[in-house]
């Protein structure tokens, strides 16, 4: 992919709700929420991602090293907290930059608009 996980987030954010940021569409919405709520909401949608990717690996390393699939445990959170965490968030941002599609971000999407529904 050539471009980065923020961008394509950015873009499907922004086509999800071209159609509806219009005042004429909607009392609510409007254009400048383009580029400012929105994009907000697509940084935050990658951010999640990545996180999201970092602490499935750690957790497959924690258990795989330990023996210990008890979850988010104390004794994970000293693992994690160390200098790895920092190290997994790289690799996860390296994987999606290049592989994540944009039928993923687009279920990821669709799950924070279901969350925002609840």
């Amino acid at each position: 992919m050539s471009k980065s996980l923020n961008a394509r987030c950015i873009r499907r954010w922004e086509v999800e709700f071209k159609g509806l940021c219009d005042s004429k569409v909607s009392p609510w919405w409007h254009k400048r929420d383009l580029r400012g709520y929105i994009r907000e909401c697509a940084l935050t949608t990658a951010d999640c991602m990545v996180e999201n990717l970092a602490y499935n690996n750690a957790m497959h390393d924690f258990f795989a090293e330990n023996g210990d699939d008890g979850g988010w445990s104390p004794e994970f959170s000293v693992w994690y907290d160390s200098s790895r965490r920092e190290q997994y968030r790289k690799e996860a941002l390296s994987y999606l930059n290049e592989e994540a599609s944009n039928d993923e971000i687009d279920e990821e999407i669709q799950n924070e608009l279901e969350a925002w529904n609840d």
